[in-house]
This record gives structure tokens, sequence and C-alpha cells, in this order.
């Protein structure tokens, strides 16, 4: 899609959930929403322009296929797209428990395809400490920061980066998954359709300044995992996240994407810190490895940067302007190895209703 009719698009999506009964001025603003008899619907997305200079050129978009970089020097490259705009729509109602709809798309599909993408559709009842979810949406492998959801709340780092960060385990996929909640503990249990079936189990508990979680595999051909996360919360500026994965087959499923078919592990550190009430720094590092094959054998990143938040309103929402630095590498088990650096620079502008 042109960028010009990207931008439009969501400016008219916008103008179309705004709430009828807005006041303007300075006066605080309900978030956007509209009633349809008992359904509340509710927008939430960002608009997003993303500038990115890589030392070496792929034929990627502005999300990068960490596990295919170049493995030969190459000349530099110059991007930028509003691509990574998203967009959600979030449908309630009320009526003998509580019914839940969601939907999440952007313009990142990959290259040679139609740009938009769809990221998340789902529907999902609640009833008591019961949540039945079926639809589209993310696996249990892929960590929260807190409880267990698809819609928010994701540990996914907090980097500029469309494709997060090498190291992260989950993808989004087709499923069928069942949720009981008992105090501070949270337990799932999905049938998860991707390449075969397969069933995961997470176990997830929150309390005080921690969250940790445990995730385990088994699945269609062998395909089999076991992996812990955690969120330490060091303090209410402070937090150190994590995720580590050892499977057997699992490679298409982690971040910078493994061969299928052999064993596969993954882990990701990083700490995040919040500076002041408009700034937000971060820094990562992750490895995946794979055993034996003819691709990859280690896939490795490290990331650091900041937000700083320009203009924060409840009523308009928020703009922030964000940097990244990465550099990647990757080497095969043929002894080829290929190296990457790249800065981003990202302006996003949050609706209201965002999570």
């Amino acid at each position: 899609m042109h960028h010009g009719r990207l931008r439009a698009f969501f400016f008219l999506c916008a103008a179309f959930f705004w709430p009828a009964g807005r006041r303007c001025f300075g006066q605080e603003l309900k978030r956007p929403s509209l009633q349809i008899g008992p359904v509340t619907l509710r927008p939430s997305g960002f608009f997003d322009d993303t500038t990115m200079y890589r030392d070496a050129t792929t034929g990627d978009s502005i999300s990068t296929r960490f596990a295919a970089i170049p493995l030969e020097e190459t000349p530099g490259q110059w991007l930028n797209s509003p691509r990574h705009s998203r967009a959600a729509l979030e449908a309630r109602l009320e009526a003998g428990g509580r019914w839940l709809g969601y939907w999440e798309s952007d313009f990142l599909d990959a290259p040679g395809r139609s740009p938009y993408r769809l990221r998340q559709l789902w529907g999902e009842y609640e009833r008591g400490p019961w949540k039945i979810l079926a639809g589209q949406a993310w696996s249990l492998l892929r960590p929260n920061r807190t409880g267990i959801s698809s819609q928010g709340d994701l540990m996914n780092t907090i980097v500029v980066e469309p494709a997060y960060h090498v190291g992260l385990a989950g993808v989004r996929n087709r499923q069928v998954r069942v949720t009981r909640t008992l105090g501070g503990w949270q337990a799932a249990l999905a049938w998860e359709y991707r390449r075969g079936g397969d069933v995961t189990f997470k176990l997830a508990r929150d309390g005080g300044r921690a969250h940790w979680e445990a995730v385990l595999l088994a699945g269609h051909g062998g395909r089999k995992g076991a992996g812990v996360a955690a969120v330490l919360r060091a303090s209410a500026r402070l937090s150190w996240v994590s995720q580590q994965l050892v499977s057997a087959g699992l490679g298409p499923e982690l971040v910078g994407p493994m061969p299928a078919g052999v064993r596969a592990h993954s882990t990701l550190h990083g700490l995040e810190a919040k500076l002041s009430e408009k700034l937000e720094a971060f820094a990562y590092g992750g490895v995946a490895y794979a055993g034996r094959s003819a691709g990859n054998r280690v896939v490795r990143q490290w990331a650091a940067g900041f937000h700083r938040k320009l203009f924060d309103h409840a009523a308009w929402g928020s703009t922030s302007l964000s940097l990244q630095y990465s550099q990647l590498d990757r080497s095969l088990w043929s002894g080829a190895r290929g190296r990457m650096n790249y800065w981003m620079i990202g302006l996003r502008h949050f609706l209201p209703a965002r999570r």
C-alpha cells in the first residue's frame, strides 16, 4: 500500500471511532469507544514512521530477518517507512459472562506479499476464574509481563525494531486455549497449530515485584520444549527481563528462526530503565542456537536505545521519539559468518485507547 494511502487509512479510522460526545480545548475526554446496543467497540493502535540505516544491504523491509543477514560485504542501506503503523479493535459484551473479540493488523507482511498483515484475530469467553480463547493469537511460548494474555502485557521487549529481538520464543498461530486463575497463579493449556498440532502448557505467578512463568510443549513429529521467563522489578524505575527455552524441533518458533527438525535453544536478557517521566532506556542481549544442519548454527544480537516522550494528553494520545542501535551476527555450520550493524529512529503517535 502506498505510504500516503496508509496514513489516510489510519486517520479515517481514528476519525470514525472518535467518541461523538467529545469536548476539546484542554478538557479531559473519554477514551475512544463506540456503543452498539450491548456491544462496546474500542479502537487502539499507533501511527509510526521509522527511518533506519543498515551497514549491509538486505531484501528486508524495516522489519529485519535476523537469521538471513548477508554473509558477504554489501553496501549500506537507508530505509524509511510508515508500515509499522498498527490498528486494533476490541469488542466487549457482558452476557452470562464476559465476551471479548480482538482484531489487530499492520502493513509489514513479508517482502513480495500484499503489505497488509493480520496479526491477531480471536474471541474469548470469560466466566469466573475461567477463560476460553479461540483464533489466531500469540503462542504460550511468548512470555508475558503479568498474567497470561495475548492482547496486552506481552514481554516483547520495548525495542524500536518491529521484529523484536533475537532470544525471544513464540509466534502468532491458530489455537484454542483454556486459562484458569487461582489467586496470584494462572495456568493455561492450549492446542496450537502451526506445523502440525502442539499442546502447550503454561504456569505463571505474579507477586510483589516479580512475574515468572514456566512453559512446556509437546507436539507433532517429536517437537518438544521447555522454558522459563521472568520480569523482576528492582524498583519502580528498573526492571530485568529474561527468557530461556530449550527444545527439539522448535527452531521456527524462535525470533530469528532457526532450522526445523534439530535441537534449538534461545536465551534473552535485558534491562529497562525509566530515567524520568518522559525518558525510558533499554538494553538487551539475545542468542539463538540450532543443532547441526545445513543452515544457521548461532544467531546473536544486542541492542540499546531510548524512548523520549514528546507529547502526552489523555484525550489525544501521546507521541514519542525513539532511537535504537543493534549489532547482529550469524554463523552457519559450514563455517560461513555474517555481521551487520544498524540504527533505527522512530516517531510514533499512540491513540489514547492504547494498552
